[in-house]
């Protein structure tokens, strides 16, 4: 065995006949090598030197990946529920403000704002809702706008701005973005998204804390396939959503819903739901 032929080696100068012993296969112990003796454990060494160096690039390409898509990973994980502890990097549950965000748009991309905001405040169910501020619906009539545009973004925990061309030829769209950017300095928190419709507007018709803004910033564009889950994530991060792959408590919650319309049509209710397969 392999202790031997090492013992036999060690001592050779002992040995006076060591060239001439023999193996029973008739071999000279003084031919043998650890490759002729256990070759299966030479070509283990062998494919575990190939396999480490193989091992180690397929890890440092996976880390690669994953720090490159982070924030992709982490909205997708965010959207899903899956391994908050890891991905929720932000707590809000003692803020008080009154709205989640205050949307900051052109109104002639009122239609754009209508179809996100229902994504938003209407999600399906298992995704967090929020409460949001828009001027056409939660300003008060009569009041000075600059006043407005001041306790809007106070009152938010964060602002969105719908960056479109239209927005850059509307005065009140930037002031409304000026007034969000210094509650960023004053906060010293990152409260502002901005969302990027279409092609990213010229610079030369952009104020210098814009500029200023998207050169030191990232931004959302929506045409991104991961818009919304990114979108999600950037807004204040919820708790009170439906545990993942939970499609039994889902299909309660939407008979419970359907069960109160019943009730309201003066109709007779099923008070079972159909539970999905598992």
């Amino acid at each position: 065995n392999l202790a031997l032929l090492k013992f036999i080696y060690g001592s050779w100068k002992r040995v006076e006949d060591f060239n001439q012993m023999r193996c029973d296969n008739g071999l000279f112990i003084s031919e043998l090598s650890v490759e002729k003796l256990c070759p299966s454990q030479n070509a283990a060494s062998k494919y575990l030197t190939i396999a480490m160096p193989v091992l180690a690039l397929l890890v440092f390409c996976i880390c690669t990946i994953f720090y490159r898509s982070r924030r992709v990973i982490r909205a997708w994980l965010y959207n899903r529920q899956f391994c908050l502890w890891c991905v929720v990097q932000e707590e809000e549950e003692n803020d008080d403000r009154i709205y989640d965000a205050f949307i900051s748009f052109s109104h002639n991309d009122e239609k754009f704002v209508d179809e996100l905001v229902a994504q938003l405040e209407r999600p399906p169910v298992g995704l967090p809702n929020y409460q949001l501020c828009l001027h056409h619906r939660d300003w008060l009539a009569g009041e000075w706008i600059p006043d407005q545009i001041v306790r809007s973004v106070a009152s938010s925990k964060r602002t969105v701005v719908i960056l479109t061309e239209n927005f850059l030829d509307s005065f009140w769209g930037k002031l409304e973005f000026r007034t969000a950017y210094q509650q960023v300095l004053k906060d010293k928190r990152m409260r502002l998204i901005v969302i990027v419709k279409g092609e990213l507007p010229p610079r030369d018709k952009m104020d210098t804390e814009l500029q200023t803004y998207l050169s030191l910033n990232t931004y959302l564009k929506y045409d991104d396939p991961f818009f919304m889950e990114r979108l999600r994530y950037a807004l204040p991060h919820k708790k009170n959503t439906i545990e993942p792959g939970s499609r039994i408590t889902q299909a309660i919650i939407k008979h419970s819903d359907s069960v109160g319309k019943d009730q309201a049509n003066g109709l007779k209710p099923n008070l079972l739901p159909s539970l999905p397969f598992l």
